[in-house]
């Protein structure tokens, strides 16, 4: 057994209310782990090369004081082929990810398909409908503009969800496009006016609060969703300071106006942030929110994100506005439809499979599919609508058990795991005759998502798959204890004789000063190495 020897060790501080600082590539889930002490190796034959590559890798000095974890496990055997501490527990912030694509290819298949339809309720008489136009949202979480006309998914990163992160942008495409097609649909059908009212069915499960692990953000949680039920909101520069910058707003719709307070600066001072304040709600559920904030002249276009309170009225109003587009009168209502008797068939949409749905999970990491999941795949899969997440921690429990795990800790508080836990899930799923699905879901090193710009030009670039994580956190102002970061990546690894590795790499480093993600990227790239040296040695 060869011997890494110890990194040198910073004491862990302590401080009080921690605060999320922001993400790289993938953004956290969980609170950080604590630092843990030394790591030793296990190695043999063709894996001291390996160990040797390693060693070089973390004892950079940028990675003074850090603390590595990891496990390579060959998955046709399961023999562990090489590892540090694969018992310890480390913070797996987005990496986790791979247990809620898991659970959801398990219990509901890699190619399920969400089906969202518009029923009708009454007779329609000379194109006049008397009734109501009901539309059932079935759990489709890619209603908008990713879905491009030969079938793929666009998948920018960031993913627009992340807000104000650098590099944000709008989603692709039409954000209407779902919506307009089954408004077609309907007008198709002959109507011309709908007497009674425009619904949304959301008894798939039970609209909730979710945190996104997003600065405190936290995002409603529906059956129906719209554009991620965010209206984008690009920020242009005014031509000259003093100016009001320009707002473009996506998409543009009367359940949302946006009132614009942002001021085009010259660039000195410190400028305010872009923030949605003053967010009222009108007696018909309308929104009216105030956007404020600085951009400097010349500068770049700015994005924010609005997450809507409401999406079942957010769906209603866009649909009904899309109707009137289509030459069908219509108004929306936030009502809840009766039951399903005497509904009539108008038009339906019919989702990409599950296998696509989770790369925006997964390839860019998007936290709000990643709580949305549970949600949809608990009630699908046969749980109580009021209380689908229970249904879906069964079936997590079950997957862990199934892989030989404790199930015990399939949901672990904190999200804390260990390398072993991963290599041995991710064992299991690539037993599965999903695994091509899965694996292609995931981000490739060197190609796209997350590990797009992770070491493009290696040899293993396109043969590791791997889930990103990072947890960056911070003391509260005015604490001089160091920044907390916490990296993680987790997936598979396609040797050259085409054997299979499962791997699970995770790091966290006190860091007293500078950028912490920007040194996440240096953490970054250094795992790209050391999943290369794998990919070359094993």
């Amino acid at each position: 057994m060869a011997q890494v020897p110890p990194h040198p060790r910073t004491q862990a501080p302590r401080w009080g209310r921690r605060s999320v600082l922001g993400m790289l590539g993938a953004a956290p889930l969980a609170a950080a782990g604590s630092l843990l002490g030394p790591h030793t190796a296990t190695a043999a034959g063709s894996s001291r090369d390996l160990d040797a590559r390693v060693r070089a890798i973390t004892g950079r000095p940028e990675f003074a004081g850090a603390h590595w974890g990891m496990e390579f496990r060959y998955a046709d055997t399961g023999e562990a082929a090489y590892s540090v501490e694969p018992g310890t527990l480390f913070t797996a912030a987005s990496s986790m990810k791979v247990f809620v694509a898991g659970t959801a290819f398990a219990a509901l298949g890699a190619d399920r398909r969400f089906h969202t339809t518009v029923h009708r309720t009454g007779r329609v008489v000379k194109g006049v409908l008397h009734g109501d136009l009901v539309l059932v949202a079935g759990g489709d979480l890619l209603i908008g503009g990713r879905l491009r006309r030969d079938g793929t998914i666009a998948l920018p990163e960031p993913d627009h969800s992340y807000g104000t992160m650098p590099g944000a942008r709008p989603a692709p495409g039409d954000p209407l496009a779902v919506v307009d097609d089954l408004a077609a649909q309907v007008a198709r059908q002959g109507l011309r006016r709908v007497e009674g009212r425009v619904l949304i069915d959301t008894s798939l499960f039970r609209e909730a609060q979710e945190d996104m692990a997003n600065g405190g953000l936290k995002a409603t949680i529906s059956p129906i969703m719209v554009n991620d039920n965010i209206v984008d909101v690009t920020v242009v520069p005014g031509a000259r300071p003093g100016d009001l910058a320009r707002l473009r707003v996506s998409p543009r719709t009367g359940h949302v106006t946006v009132r614009n307070d942002v001021t085009t600066t010259d660039g000195t001072g410190q400028p305010r942030r872009l923030a949605f304040t003053a967010d009222t709600a009108a007696p018909d559920g309308s929104r009216t929110v105030t956007l404020t904030g600085d951009v400097t002249a010349g500068g770049p276009d700015q994005f924010i994100a609005y997450f809507v309170a409401e999406p079942t009225r957010f769906a209603a109003t866009l649909f009904a506005e899309s109707l009137r587009r289509h030459g069908v009168h219509a108004r929306p209502s936030a009502e809840t439809p009766g039951g399903d008797d005497g509904r009539h068939l108008l038009a339906e949409h019919v989702s990409p499979p599950l296998h696509d749905q989770v790369k925006v999970m997964l390839k860019v990491s998007s936290n709000l599919h990643t709580v949305t999941f549970p949600y949809v795949v608990g009630a699908t899969a046969g749980g109580d609508p009021a209380a689908p997440k229970a249904r879906y921690s069964a079936l997590r429990r079950e997957l862990f058990a199934e892989a030989g795990l404790d199930p015990d800790t399939a949901e672990s508080p904190g999200d804390l795991y260990t390398p072993a836990t991963f290599t041995t899930f991710l064992r299991h799923v690539s037993r599965r005759r999903d695994f091509r699905r899965f694996r292609e879901a995931l981000p490739i090193m060197g190609v796209d998502g997350s590990l797009k710009d992770v070491q493009p030009g290696s040899p293993a670039a396109g043969h590791v798959y791997g889930k990103t994580g990072t947890a960056a956190l911070m003391p509260p102002p005015g604490d001089p204890a160091p920044v907390a970061l916490n990296k993680a990546l987790a997936g598979f690894v396609r040797l050259p004789s085409g054997r299979w590795v499962t791997f699970g790499l995770f790091m966290n480093q006190r860091l007293p000063g500078g950028d912490p993600m920007a040194h996440g990227g240096v953490v970054a790239q250094a795992m790209g190495e050391i999943a290369t040296a794998a990919y070359l040695t094993l």
